[in-house]
């Protein structure tokens, strides 16, 4: 079984958004004071000690409970982007020496917190850990043993309990039934967004149905959700929703920036009623939210659909690891504006999810020149235009299915492992051409006092499970 958090939709008592608002100055607080160096070398109880013994929120009227669970809840963001700074740091580690008791040297400091101590390590937590600030003033958190449920009317109601010096007990009124709701033992987490309450809680999820039996390489797409290595694709209207809903948003824009000006001119001019009237009537964006919640929706409902058909195929799902970006020189604006509001993480969220709860293996490998690839020789070799693959002998190839199968074969490639960089990738695969595809013959001298990353020597690495 995995845990995942549901959400309930509730009313929005009139205490409710001080307790937010309130709950907001801790958390921007917090994060001024800890967000840099305020932790280091500390663990989560001796920094939620530090600040009960500074006592800097006691005078806050806001219950007791509520303050500390949300203060617990904020320390652990900090940690987390802590902890997340701290894997990129390693990566800088692994690719600045190749002498192993340097490296070992290096993650102790790092895994014991003692980077302060090493000025290298210093300078890159500086880079990844950045001072952290937040402007989040609309959700607390609310403990296992601080409330109760009632059944009203045919309705869920959660009772939070309050010190009596606080007022009577919340009560937040849902819109469910409460049928198939199980909230004992789960800390509640309270968010007020647009004009009602969410109320999140962790829940356990039975194992889904089995997999597959096969082993397929994945290629991410724009035109689908995924292509797999068997060259079936899923989530075929992934493109064609995301394109409508990225072509509507630019001619909003657009339009909105000619409103913008026109409302300027007429300020300038001193027509200030005419002026609000357009900012108040023509430059909202209720229904620009709401539309763009609409498609993520949309766009989440298609990768997880598509996640659901691969694994009903597949018992070991081999995806590319597209974390790090993708710099390019010369960029095609439509296509980047496409891009950005294509949910890149919604597919990676919706393999990882979909794989742990169907008990399939989900594997991520090196995702460099895996389209530029001939699938067939498996040489740097051919040329992408689009959806198709030339090859040099003349044959065209379904462009997404040529790279699920250079994903599949980069599974088994001891030689290219997940964290390899992509100029020794290259250098790698231009190795292994005939002499006459390295044209530049001095590429490959030149690049063969380019060090590889030794501390990644293995197959690459599985997550999900």
């Amino acid at each position: 079984m995995t845990t995942v958090t549901r959400t309930l939709q509730a009313d929005v008592p009139e205490s409710l958004p001080f307790i937010c608002k309130s709950m907001g100055t801790v958390r921007a607080d917090l994060w001024r004071r800890l967000g840099a160096l305020g932790t280091v070398g500390k663990s989560a109880n001796e920094v939620r000690k530090e600040i009960s013994a500074a006592r800097w929120y006691l005078d806050l009227p806001v219950d007791g409970t509520i303050r500390n669970e949300t203060t617990k809840d904020i320390v652990n963001d900090i940690l987390l982007y802590k902890a997340a700074a701290m894997q990129k740091v390693r990566k800088a580690v692994a690719a600045r020496t190749s002498d192993e008791a340097e490296r070992k040297r290096l993650y102790a400091l790092l895994r014991k917190d003692q980077w302060l101590a090493d000025n290298f390590l210093h300078r890159q937590m500086r880079k990844h850990f950045r001072h952290g600030k937040s402007q989040v003033a609309n959700q607390f958190v609310v403990r296992s043993d601080k409330y109760g449920t009632e059944i009203v009317d045919g309705r869920l109601v959660i009772v939070i309990q309050m010190a009596k010096k606080y007022g009577e007990a919340l009560r937040l009124a849902t819109t469910s039934s409460g049928k198939n709701v199980s909230l004992s033992g789960c800390n509640l987490r309270i968010i007020v967004k647009n004009g009602f309450s969410e109320i999140h809680y962790a829940t356990a999820k039975e194992r889904g149905r089995p997999c597959g039996h096969q082993t397929l390489g994945i290629d991410k797409g724009y035109t689908e959700a995924f292509t797999d290595s068997d060259g079936g694709a899923h989530g075929t209207a992934f493109g064609s929703v995301l394109k409508a809903y990225s072509d509507q948003a630019s001619a909003t824009g657009q339009a909105r920036n000619k409103l913008h000006a026109l409302e300027k001119k007429h300020r300038e001019a001193g027509r200030t009623a005419k002026a609000d009237h357009i900012r108040f009537c023509n430059l909202g964006r209720l229904k620009i939210d709401a539309r763009k919640e609409r498609i993520r929706k949309q766009l989440r409902t298609i990768a997880y659909q598509s996640a659901q058909s691969i694994v009903d195929k597949a018992a070991v799902v081999i995806s590319e690891d597209l974390t790090a970006p993708i710099a390019k020189k010369q960029a095609w604006k439509q296509y980047n504006r496409r891009m950005g509001a294509w949910a890149k993480a919604v597919l990676a969220e919706a393999l990882d999810s979909v794989c742990m709860q169907r008990q399939a293996e989900h594997c991520l490998v090196n995702a460099a020149y895996t389209s530029q690839m001939d699938s067939t020789t498996g040489l740097l070799e051919g040329k992408r235009v689009g959806d198709r693959f030339y090859r040099v002998n003349g044959d065209v190839l379904q462009a997404d299915h040529n790279a699920a199968l250079n994903v599949l074969a980069r599974y088994v490639d001891t030689g290219i492992t997940r964290f390899t960089p992509y100029p020794e990738v290259r250098r790698i695969l231009l190795s292994r051409s005939p002499a006459q595809l390295s044209v530049k013959g001095h590429e490959l001298q030149a690049m063969s006092a380019y060090q590889p990353c030794a501390d990644q020597s293995s197959v690459p690495v599985c997550t999900g499970l």
